[in-house]
């Protein structure tokens, strides 16, 4: 048992040897996106361009990452497990570099402990692809590509059917009020926070107020599905981090008795 120890102490201290690729399933070291929990998931079907090379074949993969994470939640230092295609290597950095991670270890001089998997199939992706191509951004100016987000813009991101009319009445029109809320007569304000890409779609969900009874998963399906018109700042369109509360009321109800009212 001694020996055992002494040697499993030695394989944990060589050199260039990092605690992801020692288990890279523990879930100790999965690397965990702030937000809601399909905000990956969600990230690759808006923002990923799958190599053409690859659309039409029956191209499958099972995805594993190692990165390291800043204090801001940044991914650096991303390597990819051996047999990805290059094209998809450097798109998937691309995508991993949108999102925002919780940094739950605290090792140091470690490169890339964490770790995340998922899988890519072709199939899956052209699904959405047909979907991604109506391209809903009404500007010739270029994308910004640095990844910064801002929260001071030259113009703000716009719902991009009729600005914020529209969008009050994108809410109007297409709230649930969930059952088990209107049962329990819970009502609320949902606030949201989440980042509009240079392409009009959201990403980086985050919860920042919830309210119960369903209430917090009808606003981000809601959000989810909105489209803008990106914020623009020195002459490009670049990212930008709206705030938006969804308000829940009982007070007002419409189409088959259910609440549609939402406030700012």
């Amino acid at each position: 048992m001694k020996l055992k120890a002494v040697l499993l102490f030695f394989i944990l201290n060589l050199p260039g040897l990092n605690f992801a690729q020692i288990s890279p399933t523990d879930p100790e070291f999965e690397a965990i996106p702030i937000g809601i929990k399909e905000q990956l998931e969600n990230t690759l079907e808006s923002q990923l361009t799958m190599p053409k090379i690859l659309l039409n074949t029956n191209y499958t993969e099972k995805v594993i990452v190692y990165l390291n994470i800043d204090s801001s939640g940044q991914a650096y230092h991303i390597k990819f497990d051996k047999g990805l295609n290059n094209l998809m290597r450097l798109e998937l950095t691309k995508i991993l570099k949108l999102m925002q991670f919780k940094r739950t270890l605290h090792i140091n001089n470690e490169e890339a402990p964490y770790f995340i998997a998922f899988p890519l199939a072709a199939h899956h992706y052209l699904k959405y692809k047909k979907q991604k191509q109506k391209d809903i951004v009404k500007s010739k100016l270029e994308r910004d590509s640095s990844m910064i987000v801002y929260s001071i813009a030259d113009v703000s991101p716009l719902y991009f059917k009729n600005g914020d009319e529209g969008l009050q009445e994108y809410f109007l029109t297409e709230l649930d009020y969930p059952k088990m809320a209107m049962e329990q007569s819970i009502e609320g304000t949902v606030i949201l926070s989440f980042v509009v890409e240079t392409n009009g779609y959201v990403g980086n969900i985050e919860i920042k107020k919830g309210v119960n009874g369903g209430c917090t998963d009808e606003a981000i399906a809601l959000i989810r599905n909105t489209r803008w018109q990106p914020a623009e700042k020195a002459g490009k369109l670049v990212r930008y981090k709206v705030t938006y509360p969804i308000t829940f009321s009982l007070v007002n109800k419409n189409k088959a008795n259910q609440a549609q009212t939402i406030g700012q």
